[in-house]
């Protein structure tokens, strides 16, 4: 959020030194990601939706003993006809409160400079004096608003509920949506004016012949908002703060306050009164505070005067001996978050400590250059890699059960990477994201292999063992993780059989090999041979086995049976459905001579050889 110095003046005694202002906030915990030219820029988390506004930042500045100015005015003078427009929620559980108030007269022309110029410092976009109204005071107090040209809302009445399956709206983007049955919407008696909480519908749209228009101000269910505006891909100042749950008190003051403006500015008459649809208020949170807590939780002892000044300045209360929390902060629910917030206002530098930590130089790892060689060898080929969680849900199939205090399984250890990455996958499809190869180096937990109870051997004997593998799952299936698989194996200089097992689902293809394995065999540093001149004889072979016979066993047998010319045998298909229990590789046989042009009458019969070992060992038959 983009916060002008020159607009917060306005409510706090900020002053014009940014890189000062900076050091406040940041001592606050707020993360200010640059300042210049007077506006600072500030990476606001999603717990502290009351940061997203000019009062709020203020707020926090005061905590630090600015001195906070006071709030805007938002007293107006109604008259004429009062404002009967007809609001319907039907689902109080998505809108719990929508405050409809009528202005009439209103002219949208331009705005005030002030007004442009605090806008555009902030980041947004000079429309009209209506819409910027509006956004003015969304970056005001934290509440969005929308206006609506009343003579464009067929029947004069507006109700809110969800969308019916496949209903479209044409936003103010000019773009056309289709929305769901989860969707809410802002509807008049005929069709949808608005996208709830999103982006208001160009139908009802201010113009440049707009007089009278209704000033919608309301508060709408964090995650349905949330989940529409990802699912339409239409995020908007708007959503970013109904995501993060706004005030109910706020709702209100920001419909005055509009209205005032708008008044002031626009030439508008607030009609008398305002349909306030609502449902009952949420109730303060409280909690409980104790200060010997604070001592235990900081070991810092902090004064009664000083923590009921910190708690005034919060906006706390006290109440039957329990503290009532600021609606405004939704993120403070508990007497943790109280003794936190004592700790940031009072300076986390101020927190003792006796805890001596040693800095030890870390030695490097034997396996640490093949994990680069590894990571750079995907990295170069387009693949991304992952960090996944080693547990699995008590359903899933793991063999190492973890049990919770009450004794009861609630999940298990893995035994294989490819259901993770296989979850990756699933999750970047369904994120409309171009699919990439994902890969991981982790640990996984399987049996031991051989273990047999033994009492005599009490505890000493497990019967899981940890193993670190290599796991890479390829969305463009078996060709994919092949190439994948050959690259890794060449980058490290193994050659000859490596063991390597490959898990379908689909056309998706996960391979998986012992880390330990690479790392024994791994060659970095290798001999170079000159180039040779000559060009190599290729062979293509494809061989049906029985579904147990492995790879490696296959091409193990062609290199002891294909003669010294034989410079590589690559694999480049794997077709398991041919028959019940049957599989079929097809791969490749190269040979090259040093000094001369190998002729097919060399060549021939040593792939006749290889064809028949195959046979004879592995039970192969020709395709």
């Amino acid at each position: 959020m983009k916060v002008p110095l020159s607009w917060l003046n306005e409510y706090v005694d900020a002053g014009t030194d940014a890189a000062a202002v900076a050091r406040a906030l940041i001592g606050l915990g707020i993360e200010v990601a640059s300042f210049e030219n007077g506006v600072l820029d500030l990476e606001i988390t999603s717990n502290r939706a009351d940061l997203l506004s000019m009062i709020g930042v203020a707020r926090e500045l005061a905590l630090l003993g600015r001195a906070r100015r006071p709030n805007p005015p938002s007293d107006i003078a109604e008259s004429g006809p009062t404002g009967d427009v007809p609001i319907e929620v039907k689902d109080p559980a998505f809108c719990p409160r929508y405050i409809g108030r009528v202005v009439r007269g209103v002219k949208p022309g331009g705005s005030p400079s002030w007004m442009r110029e605090r806008l555009e410092a902030a980041g947004i976009r000079s429309i009209n004096v209506v819409a910027d109204i509006t956004n003015y005071v969304m970056l005001e107090c934290g509440q969005p608003l929308h206006a609506f040209d009343l003579a464009k809302l067929k029947g004069g009445r507006i109700i809110v509920r969800r969308a019916a399956a496949g209903e479209k709206i044409v936003a103010i983007d000019g773009k056309e949506y289709t929305l769901a049955a989860a969707d809410g919407v802002i509807a008049d008696a005929e069709r949808p004016v608005a996208v709830a909480g999103v982006m208001g519908g160009r139908d009802s749209e201010i113009g440049a012949g707009t007089r009278d228009i209704l000033l919608e101000s309301a508060m709408f269910e964090p995650g349905s908002v949330r989940a529409t505006s990802r699912r339409l891909r239409l995020p908007s100042e708007s959503s970013y703060r109904f995501e993060r749950g706004v005030d109910w008190e706020g709702v209100e003051w920001a419909s005055r306050r509009a209205a005032r403006l708008l008044a002031e500015l626009g030439g508008g008459q607030p009609a008398p009164g305002a349909a306030d649809v609502a449902s009952r208020p949420p109730s303060a949170a409280r909690t409980r505070f104790r200060p010997v807590r604070l001592k235990r939780v900081l070991g810092l002892a902090v004064s009664p005067e000083k923590t009921e000044e910190i708690f005034q300045a919060l906006g706390c209360k006290e109440a039957e001996g329990e503290i009532v929390l600021p609606a405004h902060r939704r993120d403070l629910k508990s007497e943790v978050d109280l003794i936190e917030e004592i700790a940031r206002i009072v300076g986390y530098d101020k927190i003792p400590t006796d805890i001596h930590i040693p800095v030890r130089v870390a030695r490097p790892h034997p396996t640490d250059p093949v994990r680069k060689e590894i990571r750079e060898t995907l990295a170069a080929s387009g693949a991304f890699e992952v960090l996944t969680s080693s547990f699995d849900d008590a359903s899933a199939p793991g063999l190492l059960p973890i049990r919770n205090p009450d004794g009861h399984v609630d999940r298990t250890l893995r035994a294989s990477l490819a259901p993770s990455l296989r979850a990756v996958l699933r999750t970047n499809e369904g994120s409309r994201e171009p699919l990439r190869p994902v890969f991981e180096i982790a640990k996984v937990y399987r049996r031991s292999e051989g273990f047999h109870s033994d009492p005599e051997l009490g505890h000493d004997q497990s019967p899981f063992d940890e193993q670190e593998v290599l796991g890479i799952a390829a969305p463009g299936g078996f060709s994919e993780a092949r190439a994948l698989v050959s690259r890794v194996l060449t980058r490290l200089g193994i050659l000859g059989e490596t063991q390597v097992s490959y898990n379908r689902q689909g056309p998706w293809v996960v391979a998986e090999a012992d880390f330990a394995s690479l790392a024994k065999s791994a060659t970095l540093v290798r001999k170079t041979r000159p180039h040779s001149i000559q060009p190599a004889v290729v062979r293509d072979v494809s061989m049906i086995f029985d579904e147990k016979v492995r790879w490696e066993q296959v091409e193990a047998i062609a290199r002891a049976e294909a003669g010294p010319h034989l410079v590589s045998v690559g694999l480049f298909d794997l077709f398991d459905k041919i028959g019940k229990g049957k599989k079929s590789f097809a791969f490749s046989l190269r040979f090259l001579a040093p000094d001369r042009t190998l002729t097919g009458a060399e060549i021939d019969p040593l792939v006749e050889r290889v064809r028949a070992a195959l046979k004879a060992r592995l039970g192969g038959v020709e395709r």
